[in-house]
């Protein structure tokens, strides 16, 4: 008995230590549910004063919770957790649209609500801490007001003259704001001050910066796209021929995508550049041409806003002489394939993508 005894010691000694313990099997338990897939949606802002959603797996405009945000609204930014909606507007305010809560908050930058305020660019800090955006008074100032997204109060003014474009830098440390005269103001974010100074070639009707944070690339209305070398703080290149008004660049920065008119036809496109030899690769025509009647009615493209992976794009604009209805294109980017889809009840403005 005394021997058996030792011997089983002897070989749960050795199984220890030999790391060949077998274990009572564990009671079977559910395997974790996984986490509910977030759907993607391209807000869109309408003149008709709402902001709608629009599922971008099917294309179909969602109703996903408030989206009534004042008359005219205009620049969309998104929080980098996708819960809220930073809008601004021709009431001079902007309108934080929580998704989760289905709630819109005004955020009343100036103490004087008469005060004659244009807002203009908007910008989204990359923690999402931050909302940057352009305003001008010719009463009391020009400025970039600087929105605290915690408190949705403006924390901090920039004094910039005439700002109109606004664009952050990947990182967060650099505020780039182009004045109505060509000129492009870089501001240090963490003391809000100015640094240097860059001279474009005209006023910036549009502006982008590549992920890698190297480049910045602006539109103007001469049709060209100025490329900036952010560290030489100079243009490097012009890419002619692309458009006027807003761009996107790609996730990967391999392509940008810029908005305008076919003058030649009378028709909206997009064009898109291969950023690697800064050339115009191909142009997507936009909307229909406009009938020979001379009524002028053509879709005018203003902004582009591209989904994460960069396979689709969606593009606001205006076809003019009051129309009653608005109007999104989505870009299959990898088919060119068009796809009007009918939104709100006046010209679609703004663009931001997020997920919910």
């Amino acid at each position: 008995m005394h021997f058996q005894r030792s011997v089983v010691r002897r070989t749960i000694a050795v199984a220890i230590a030999s790391g060949l313990v077998l274990l009572a099997p564990a009671p079977a338990t559910a395997a974790p549910k996984p986490p509910p897939q977030q759907k993607e949606y391209a807000y869109i802002s309408s003149l008709d004063g709402h902001v709608y959603p629009i599922d971008t797996s099917t294309n179909e405009v969602r109703e996903i919770g408030a989206t009534a945000v004042g008359g005219g609204p205009d620049q969309v930014a998104i929080t980098p957790d996708n819960t809220r909606l930073y809008v601004t507007n021709a009431f001079r305010y902007v309108s934080a649209i929580n998704i989760a809560k289905r709630s819109v908050t005004d955020i009343l930058y100036d103490k004087d609500e008469l005060s004659p305020d244009s807002l203009y660019g908007e910008a989204m800090a990359p923690d999402g801490k931050h909302v940057y955006v352009a305003v001008q008074n010719p009463f009391d100032g020009d400025k970039v007001s600087v929105i605290d997204t915690a408190t949705n109060q403006a924390s901090a003014t920039i004094k910039v003259s005439r700002p109109d474009q606004v664009a952050i830098d990947p990182g967060g440390k650099r505020l780039y704001v182009a004045d109505s005269k060509g000129s492009l103001y870089v501001i240090n974010t963490a003391d809000n001050q100015l640094i240097a100074t860059i001279r474009l070639n005209e006023a910036a009707n549009g502006m982008a910066i590549s992920p890698d944070g190297k480049r910045l690339y602006a539109t103007g209305n001469s049709g060209n796209v100025s490329v900036v070398n952010l560290a030489k703080q100079k243009i490097v290149r012009t890419i002619t021929g692309a458009g006027t008004g807003g761009l996107a660049i790609s996730p990967n920065g391999k392509r940008a995508y810029v908005v305008g008119v076919d003058n030649k036809i009378i028709q909206g496109k997009v064009s898109v550049i291969n950023l690697k030899t800064n050339k115009v690769t191909k142009t997507i025509p936009i909307g229909d041409i406009p009938p020979s009647t001379g009524s002028g009615r053509y879709f005018r493209p203003s902004k582009v806003g591209l989904t994460p992976d960069g396979k689709s794009a969606y593009v606001v604009g205006s076809y003019g002489k009051s129309t009653p209805q608005g109007t999104v294109f989505a870009i299959n980017t990898a088919t060119d394939a068009v796809t009007p889809i009918t939104v709100g009840a006046n010209d679609t403005m703004g663009v931001a993508v997020g997920r919910l």
